[in-house]
């Protein structure tokens, strides 16, 4: 046998030709490349670490182009070890065309004019992602507020965000949908009237709804005479108390699961993440969190809707092992990913593993990007792909599995398993 560095090196060129589907992404699909070096190099992960090293986030914000630059210059040194900065050097230099080590004094401009020298068009966006990044399937962030944006369907599908309507809805929400969709929402009946109506238009657009949900958001089973109540005082007062919020949230929510289940949606639930909070690093504002109470009162959830297939997307490490087991005993439930906090190489490392140690492969996903532009599906995508090499190669050097095995389960991982719970 090979030594792990042998191992691992072979692996990871194999998987660099294997197609991924990414289930979760912030990409606008009429300006799908960054419009400037600003929406590469000031991504929100690495702007929230040039926060933490000390630069000044308000007085960023005022600059413009070079100037926000130059006032980022002296704290990019104390982020070159990060793995998000990794993810950066790596987009420039595979896809700009430009190796550094750091960003300074020495190469900024030659940084900037090497991504705004560059032709970035739909071709190259096409590019990027097909012969870069190998995406078969990427789902778009829809808000059902919105008009739908046209895409290509080929390449592109939807996903439903759901917040607005379930924990966020507020009455500026309520008269925006009573005005999209012609109806008056007074009580529980109309409410529920008008979130399938909502639904149904955009049922043939996507594959899945998304459901943010904080550590301390617990989804009741309410009646129908307890939310009209509150439906009445939201949209007379404008405002309800947070357990009322949640009554509301908790009914909206069970009606967007008994669609999915008459649609045979799927449903991503995203957990871990507690925001906004006062003085946490900027851009972001926002921790990990872990609430126990939250993980008894989904799995009745997922009990309640054994039909529907849940998706399960965690920021917060400490949900690992838990959700896992949750996984294991619940087979509707399956885990995707690395979200927000837990895109960092040890806990991705540590998922993995714990997820292939516990888990039929069939239940795990291996990507998505949480990318703006498609420069960053590339630096994510190569992140993703470098440690699920690393954990393959680990258990096949241990002899878990075999080496046939490593890059059949990466295939899965990868591709084929999001293809079979999202049904593309």
């Amino acid at each position: 046998m090979p030594n792990f560095i042998e191992l691992y090196e072979e692996l990871l060129r194999e998987l660099a030709d294997l197609e991924v589907v990414d289930i979760h992404q912030h990409l606008n699909p009429n300006q799908l490349t960054a419009k400037s070096f600003e929406d590469i190099i000031f991504y929100h992960y690495i702007a929230t670490e040039l926060a933490s090293a000390g630069m000044n986030r308000e007085e960023f914000e005022k600059a413009q182009r070079k100037e926000k630059l130059l006032m980022a210059l002296p704290y990019f040194k104390y982020v070159k070890n990060t793995s998000t900065f990794w993810c950066l050097r790596h987009i420039l230099r595979n896809l700009y065309g430009i190796d550094v080590k750091s960003i300074d004094e020495s190469n900024w401009k030659e940084v900037a004019e090497a991504i705004e020298g560059k032709q970035r068009n739909g071709e190259w966006a096409y590019e990027v992602l097909k012969k870069f990044c190998k995406i078969r399937k990427s789902f778009l962030t829809i808000n059902p507020l919105e008009p739908l944006p046209q895409y290509d369907r080929d390449l592109f599908t939807g996903a439903l965000r759901v917040e607005h309507i379930v924990q966020g809805l507020s009455k500026d929400a309520i008269l925006k949908i009573e005005q999209l969709l012609g109806i008056e929402i007074n009580d529980a009946e109309s409410l529920e009237n008008a979130v399938e109506s909502l639904f149904r238009k955009f049922v043939n657009d996507i594959v899945t709804i998304t459901v943010p949900i904080q550590p301390d958001e617990i989804f009741g089973f309410p009646h129908k005479s307890e939310v009209t109540i509150y439906i009445r005082d939201l949209k007379k007062r404008g405002i309800v108390n947070d357990e009322e919020r949640m009554v509301i949230a908790s009914y909206v929510l069970h009606k967007l699961l008994s669609l999915c289940s008459r649609y045979k949606k799927a449903v991503q639930f995203m957990l871990g993440v507690k925001k906004p909070l006062p003085m946490a690093a900027p851009p972001d504002y926002a921790i990990t969190v872990y609430n126990p109470n939250q993980i008894l009162n989904l799995v009745k959830i997922f009990a309640m809707y054994s039909e529907v297939r849940f998706d399960v997307l965690i920021a917060d490490s400490a949900l690992s092992h838990q959700l896992t087991v949750v996984a294991k005993n619940y087979p509707n439930v399956s885990l995707s990913g690395y979200w927000w906090y837990s895109m960092y190489p040890e806990i991705i490392r540590s998922y993995l593993k714990l997820r292939l140690q516990m888990l039929p492969y069939s239940k795990i996903g291996g990507f998505f990007s949480d990318a703006y532009v498609v420069e960053w599906v590339y630096g994510k995508a190569s992140l993703a792909k470098k440690e699920l090499a690393y954990a393959l190669s680990e258990m096949v050097y241990l002899n878990y599995i075999d080496r046939e095995s490593a890059l059949e389960l990466a295939k899965s991982i990868l591709c084929e398993n999001s293809i079979h719970v999202y049904k593309l």
